[in-house]
């Protein structure tokens, strides 16, 4: 994960739209197991063993994702509230130098 550029809002979208579609893609296998064995070509057993390998990935996958995502998150909000904190700080005339 990209993390030179802290302020960049394009590749922090583009990371959850990028675990959206990627968690729309597991609920998709789920269901398609489920409509395989409901036409027959595979087995009751099989279709829940093979669901539960696919939530497991997904688990492990979100996981490891979220993990680095809340670091970076995180980070940006202490990095934007100190921005945030020398406005506030400007608009009440405690600081006389404006920020920028």
């Amino acid at each position: 994960m990209k993390t030179s550029n802290p302020f960049d809002a394009t590749e922090k979208s583009r990371i959850y739209h990028t675990l959206a579609q990627m968690s729309s893609s597991f609920s998709s296998i789920v269901r398609y197991c489920e409509d395989l064995q409901q036409a027959g070509v595979l087995a009751p057993r099989y279709k829940r063993l093979f669901q539960a390998f696919t939530m497991e990935v997904q688990s492990e996958l979100n996981h490891q994702i979220l993990e680095a995502v809340d670091k970076i998150e995180l980070a940006d909000w202490g990095r934007f509230g100190r921005i945030r904190e020398r406005w506030e700080k400007y608009l009440k005339g405690e600081d006389a130098k404006k920020p920028h």
